[in-house]
């Protein structure tokens, strides 16, 4: 990595002192910036039996002015995270562009109802693939892989857990979203749920932005995700299928995280975390099981919700060991793990066509809903 080093002398008056430690300043952050950049560069994956080479090389400020693209591995985040171009459409229309609000949401209504199909047809299709051509689908596949990314796909997949679970309800902000799913994906939760429900986001702007949810959930293509449209269909599915529901919220009645017993009860566990501004909502805080808090002894009136998420995470971490706790790593059962394991060597070619191509020579053809890359 190229080293950067900047020598200016500088004669300042009194009066411009501050002038000056701002501009020393602005070039230690420029210069943090650019090795950054430069650490980044030139990333390189090679299959070695199809010796072939991709080269990928990130430029923070090319991704930011051009748009640029959402990378699940090595992200960094946009020095305007709720406008981030990379989150296609969440700049949304003007306000000329429709005649008043409730055609807005109307319209934003129906694409939030397009993607939660989407998701559901992918699972379903994921879900009731034959597993022995799951596991030849694979073997043709391996060649075309290097050793080094199969060997991190089995360690990843290895460590995942069903047994706990995180559900978002009317999240705003596409980019804290997009973190909490990588922070997720970082302590080995497979399965992420996303309420959306068009009805309950106030004004043009922030319908706008809440746009951009759907390109950061279509681009976490390492996790298992489900979009509902309403809190009580989200709560009752999960229930029906034996989760205990833990919210997060700010009320008198709910418990320090740290007094909670994740032993005396065996069902799965999913954690709930409210919208950024206005937490949880009534039905969601009448239909939990539990509500929780995260300690504080600050000013400030709450965390982040990319940041609680990640207290959440850690505190579920510390309290999983040797199978136990709600953290079970390695519990996905066999065909989950092939499946996913599929996906993962198919996101791992070179190139998005050779996969289909490879698996045709061996009479294998994939169901157009599930859209790998």
């Amino acid at each position: 990595m190229a080293s950067v080093s900047f020598t200016r002398a500088f004669v300042v008056s009194s009066s411009h002192k501050n002038n000056a430690r701002r501009f020393v300043t602005s070039l230690s952050d420029y210069a943090a910036r650019r090795a950054k950049r430069e650490m980044f560069q030139d990333r390189t994956y090679v299959s070695d039996s199809a010796s072939s080479t991709k080269k990928t090389s990130i430029d923070d400020s090319t991704n930011k002015a051009q748009g640029g693209t959402l990378d699940w591995e090595t992200f960094d985040f946009s020095d305007n995270p709720k406008w981030d171009e990379r989150f296609k459409g969440n700049k949304g229309p003007s306000s000329a562009s429709y005649q008043d609000l409730e055609t807005f949401v109307k319209q934003e209504t129906k694409h939030d109802k397009r993607l939660k199909e989407q998701l559901d047809e992918r699972l379903n299709a994921l879900n009731s693939l034959d597993p022995d051509m799951v596991v030849k689908a694979a073997k043709a596949l391996e060649p075309f892989v290097n050793d080094g990314r199969k060997e991190r796909i089995d360690s990843v997949l290895t460590q995942r857990t069903q047994n706990c679970r995180f559900l978002f309800e009317n999240p705003t902000n596409p980019s804290n979203v997009w973190a909490c799913l990588r922070t997720i994906d970082l302590f080995g939760i497979q399965h992420v749920d996303v309420v959306i429900d068009s009805g309950r986001y106030r004004g043009k702007a922030t319908m706008s932005q809440k746009r951009g949810m759907r390109t950061a959930m279509g681009s976490a293509q390492w996790l298992t995700l489900r979009n509902y449209l309403s809190t009580e269909n989200a709560v009752t599915n999960l229930k029906e299928r034996g989760y205990r529901i833990l919210a997060s919220d700010l009320n008198p009645n709910s418990k320090d995280i740290r007094d909670l017993d994740w032993t005396t009860d065996d069902r799965p566990i999913c954690i709930v975390m409210g919208n950024e501004g206005s937490g949880i909502t009534e039905q969601m805080r009448s239909m939990a099981d539990e509500t929780f808090t995260l300690p504080m002894c600050g000013f400030a009136e709450s965390f982040n919700l990319s940041v609680a998420t990640a207290i959440t995470l850690a505190h579920l971490s510390a309290a999983s060991k040797d199978g136990e706790g709600p953290i079970k790593a390695g519990d996905l059962d066999e065909h989950e793990f092939n499946c996913l394991r599929l996906k993962g060597l198919l996101n791992s070619l070179s190139q998005p066509k050779l996969g289909p191509a490879l698996l045709q020579k061996e009479g294998i053809t994939l169901p157009e809903a599930i859209r790998w890359v």
